[in-house]
């Protein structure tokens, strides 16, 4: 039985980081994301040089996001070590879809959260520039929401119960997904796997966030939008301009057909609906081709960072 309850849970939190988006794991027969590495450079070179076409300089080779140090609390802001809580995630049952899903796990839906940060620092010319990049898997430890993994978790007074440990260990297999797509100054790319509805289905897709820097003020903006698989799931026209400091209740669906009569569902019963709360952007078309690319050279990383920017100014 705790065995099951444990299977119900693990495929239920399987809706990744609204990264601020991450997809969580599931017990048996995971529907993890595919293999997505290849698509993306991890090995070519990984500076760019500056010229009068480029006038910045980006890291190319992509790699997989950092994790967040157990014990950070993850509030309503950034904490101490980061400049900018980009979004944290708080996973819900739509209470319109609760209906045939058993309590427990109904329950549980809400015992983690993601969290996604970001860091902007000033460099040797007193300029601001992109940092890091960091994503975690938390839950209530001492009454503070607290980035937990399975072997720190009880240590740092967080409540794993029977189940606990085993759920993080398997979001982080997943969250190790994750890839920064390229870096450098002024913007950085991340992609983030997550369980969203397209049509009648729930389909595994990527939240590509861009975030770019203001190196004068050290201001970050971040637009997110969603890439498809084989393009079914990508859509740039309910692109979001995310407000400082997101926290977003994602209210999950579920396939109905993907629950059996005892109220356990499959790996892909889940999934959220809409993209989190901000402001709506629309990614241009003459900007889509480089906005769905996963492999970039300088050029085109510069001509998306300042195309990306055209859209801030339109909304100002």
């Amino acid at each position: 039985m705790a065995r099951r309850v444990l299977w119900m849970f693990l495929t239920l939190v399987a809706v990744g980081f609204a990264l601020a988006g991450v997809v969580w794991a599931t017990w048996r027969e995971s529907a993890a994301p595919p293999e997505w590495a290849n698509e993306y450079d991890m090995t070519g070179d990984p500076s760019s040089p500056v010229s009068a076409d480029v006038p910045a300089r980006y890291d190319l080779v992509s790699k997989p996001a950092d994790s967040l140090d157990p014990g950070t609390i993850v509030e309503k802001s950034a904490p101490k070590g980061w400049s900018h809580l980009v979004i944290k995630s708080l996973p819900r049952i739509r209470e319109d879809q609760k209906k045939g899903i058993p309590d427990l796990t109904v329950e549980k839906a809400s015992w983690m959260f993601t969290a996604f940060l970001a860091n902007v620092a000033k460099d040797e010319n007193g300029r601001y520039r992109f940092d890091k990049a960091g994503l975690g898997l938390g839950a209530k430890a001492r009454e503070m929401d607290t980035i937990l993994t399975a072997e720190t978790g009880r240590k740092l007074g967080g409540d794993l119960g029977l189940f606990g440990g085993e759920i993080l260990n398997k979001g982080y297999e997943v969250q190790k997904k994750a890839v920064l797509v390229f870096s450098g100054a002024s913007m950085a790319l991340l992609d983030t796997p997550v369980w969203f509805r397209v049509g009648d289905e729930n389909k595994l897709v990527r939240y590509r966030y861009a975030m770019l820097v203001d190196q004068l003020s050290g201001r970050m903006e971040t637009i997110l939008w969603r890439l498809g698989t084989d393009g079914v799931g990508t859509n740039f026209e309910d692109a979001v301009w995310l407000k400082p400091d997101t926290v977003d209740v994602a209210e999950l669906v579920v396939d109905k057909k993907k629950v059996n009569r005892l109220g356990i569902p499959a790996d892909d019963a889940f999934a959220v609906d809409k993209m989190p709360g901000g402001r709506p952007v629309s990614i241009p078309a003459d900007l889509q081709k480089l906005a769905a690319q996963t492999r970039f050279t300088a050029e085109e990383a510069y001509a998306l960072d300042v195309g990306l920017r055209k859209l801030l100014v339109k909304k100002d």
